[in-house]
């Protein structure tokens, strides 16, 4: 029987370290995640020996992330089955990677039912492209970025430090006015896991950076690593009114920030057309495919 509780802080050095054994690139294996929408989703996490499992609640009701670690993903998995049956829920889990999906019907022959959720792929990129921005693919980005670098001669970057972390909480304060209108409920529930990330920063060993215009602070983006080599941005924060905000922020933190990464995870789209038509114009190295498993 698995003993789900509360996620918290303390849960960070072991479930990282389960983490980094899994190998597993997508976003929900990376513990900032999991904790800084902890509130939104009522996040719990168990363990199993060297295996973790969490279990969240969404719109449509209690789901798993695919358990995780090195040990038996076989009992881990039936372990998870009882949890659901036990609450009288249908199994669902959720994010599992298409080698996770190999596995599960492996070890569960015609189990599981499983369906492909494009809008919890995650975009990865290659770091030197969103650098560089090289080639014809990019030249509306580099048009934007020169725009902006030309109607804000006095633009500067900095690292977020405690000294201005304030001032991106504040930032976050008007983006939501200008912008909770176009979608309230989800737009509130980002809002909130930013400020418990931005609450935590360095507890929970994130890192990023941010533009000012003016003196004012126009974007920021944050995140954390996820695997060596792998880098995950939990967020993006620019004004659209401020041409080239959305680029330039997204240019320095791989220039400045990324240098030491090959890879760069941006995270899914949610279903949403114009934050997939923005995460597409980059062009991903790797979309990386997730999948439902369920059953009765």
């Amino acid at each position: 029987m698995l003993d789900f509780h509360p996620i918290t802080l303390e849960d960070k050095s072991r479930a990282e370290k389960i983490f980094m054994a899994s190998k597993n690139i997508g976003c929900e294996y990376c513990f900032g995640t999991l904790f800084i929408w902890k509130n939104v989703y009522k996040t719990q996490i168990a363990y199993n020996g060297d295996m973790l499992v969490a279990k969240y609640i969404t719109q449509d009701g209690v789901n798993y992330c695919c358990p995780t670690g090195d040990g038996d993903l076989k009992q881990m998995t039936q372990l998870v089955v009882e949890d659901a049956r036990k609450d009288g829920n249908r199994v669902v889990i959720a994010g599992c990677s298409a080698e996770e999906k190999q596995k599960l019907e492996t070890l569960f022959p015609d189990k599981f039912t499983f369906t492909a959720d494009d809008s919890r792929f995650d975009y990865i990129y290659k770091s030197s492209d969103l650098a560089n921005l090289a080639g014809r693919k990019y030249h509306g980005k580099r048009n934007h970025i020169s725009a902006f670098i030309r109607n804000n001669p006095d633009w500067s970057f900095e690292e977020i430090n405690p000294a201005n972390i304030g001032q991106c909480a504040a930032m976050n304060e008007r983006w939501l006015v200008l912008n909770e209108y176009k979608d309230e409920e989800a737009i509130s529930a980002e809002h909130n896991a930013l400020n418990l990330a931005l609450a935590h920063f360095d507890e929970l060993g994130l890192y990023g950076g941010l533009i000012r215009v003016n003196r004012e602070v126009v974007a920021f983006s944050f995140g954390e690593k996820l695997r060596d080599g792998i880098f995950c941005t939990h967020f993006e924060k620019a004004y659209s009114s401020v041409q080239g905000a959305y680029p330039i922020i997204n240019r320095e933190m791989a220039i400045r920030l990324c240098g030491d990464y090959e890879l760069i995870n941006r995270e899914e789209d949610t279903g949403s057309e114009g934050l997939r038509r923005a995460k597409r114009s980059y062009y991903p190295e790797i979309w990386l495919e997730k999948y439902i498993a369920e059953c009765d």
